[in-house]
């Protein structure tokens, strides 16, 4: 069997669907590249179909804020820590309101948390986020 069939072997059988997805699959480099977001968003409304039940990592805040601060005056530039913290700021708005858009052409709702490292490491916090 070739990894691509036990991938497929995998899959058929999983019940839940963990996908990461980082800012050089869902950007151009400068910024979010909408075929791409489209794409995945059909894939994982597949699978939810499929009776799956899909959970979405996602990166790319920082590249849809850098494209949202190009359009105001001066064009503030996303340099720095500072900067990429401001992009971030305003990417993961715009980030999650192209994610509620694509997901709505399939009637699903979609939902954000933002989780650190100590969330994880804290069991109280890791419990929030499971419920949620």
């Amino acid at each position: 069997m070739n990894w691509q069939e036990e991938r497929d072997a995998t899959l058929r059988e999983a019940r839940c669907v963990v996908v990461k997805v980082g800012s050089a699959v869902l950007s151009t480099g400068s910024e979010l590249n909408l075929p791409v977001l489209d794409n995945l968003v059909n894939q994982l409304a597949v699978l939810s179909r499929q009776g799956r039940r899909v959970v979405l990592v996602s990166s790319g805040a920082v590249a849809a804020g850098r494209t949202a601060l190009k359009k105001l005056p001066g064009e503030p530039a996303a340099v720095g820590l500072s900067g990429k913290q401001a992009a971030a700021a305003v990417g993961q708005c715009e980030l999650m309101y192209t994610y509620d858009k694509l997901f709505a052409q399939y009637n699903h709702t979609v939902a954000q948390i933002l989780l650190t490292g100590e969330d994880v490491d804290h069991d109280d916090r890791r419990q929030n986020f499971e419920n949620t």
